[in-house]
C-alpha cells in the first residue's frame, strides 16, 4: 500500500509538472515505447564529430538513479524531471541541469539561461550538495564503461522532443565553442519506459 501511495503521489507530481508543457513545448503523450520515434531522435542528433554512447533506459533503471539520493523532495521534483544534463569530471559532479531551471521562450526553452553553457564545463543551474556525489551510480546503473575527462549524460523523453533535441544540442555546442570535444563522452539516456510505467 505503501508503495502504492508513493507511486501516486509521484505520477499526480509529474502530471502537474507536464501540464503547462502541452502547448508551449510540444508535448506528446506517449502509451509505450516507440522504436522509431526513438531511432528518429537518435539518427537526428549523432554527430561523428562527439563520442555519442545512445542508452534505452528501462523503468527499472530510472528508478534507480531517481532513489539513489534518499530525500524524498529530490526523487519527486528534481529527479524525475523529463529532461535532465548531468556533467562529471572522473568522480565528481561538476554541473546539473533540469528543464525547470531553463527559461521557457514561446516554443522551447533556453538551456543557456544566464550564460551557463557560455563555458566548459557550464555553471551549474542546480547547487552541487556532497549528497549529489551518490548520481556518480548512474555509471553502474546504465553499466557505462568510459574513461574520458568527462561525463556528459543527457537524460530525454519523446514526451519532449524539441526540449530533449535543445538539451542534446546545447551540450554539443557547449563542448564545440569551448574546444572540449575531445575531452568529453556524451551519453544520451531515453527515458520514456519510465514514463510509460506511470501512465
Amino acid at each position: 500500500m505503501k508503495n502504492e501511495s508513493r507511486f501516486a503521489t509521484l505520477f499526480l507530481a509529474i502530471a502537474i509538472l507536464l501540464a503547462g508543457c502541452r502547448v508551449l513545448y510540444d508535448f506528446k503523450p506517449i502509451k509505450q515505447f516507440d522504436q522509431k520515434e526513438y531511432d528518429k531522435m537518435i539518427t537526428f542528433v549523432i554527430d561523428r564529430d562527439f563520442k555519442i554512447n545512445p542508452i534505452v533506459s528501462e523503468y527499472e533503471q530510472f528508478d534507480a538513479y531517481r532513489t539513489c539520493i534518499q530525500d524524498s523532495l529530490w526523487q519527486h521534483q528534481t529527479a524525475v524531471q523529463p529532461v535532465q544534463i548531468l556533467y562529471f569530471k572522473k568522480d565528481s559532479l561538476l554541473s546539473y541541469h533540469i528543464n525547470c531551471t531553463a527559461k521557457g521562450g514561446l516554443s522551447n526553452l533556453n538551456w543557456n539561461t544566464d550564460q551557463r553553457f557560455e563555458t566548459f564545463p557550464p555553471a551549474t543551474a542546480v547547487p552541487i550538495t556532497p549528497q549529489m556525489q551518490n548520481l556518480l551510480k548512474i555509471r553502474d546503473i546504465y553499466g557505462i564503461n568510459d574513461d574520458s575527462e568527462y561525463l556528459i549524460v543527457v537524460f530525454w523523453t519523446n514526451m519532449l522532443p524539441k526540449i530533449s533535441k535543445s538539451a542534446i544540442e546545447t551540450v554539443k555546442t557547449n563542448l564545440r565553442e569551448n574546444g572540449a570535444v575531445n575531452k568529453a563522452a556524451i551519453v544520451l539516456i531515453n527515458t520514456d519506459k519510465f514514463y510509460v510505467m506511470l501512465q
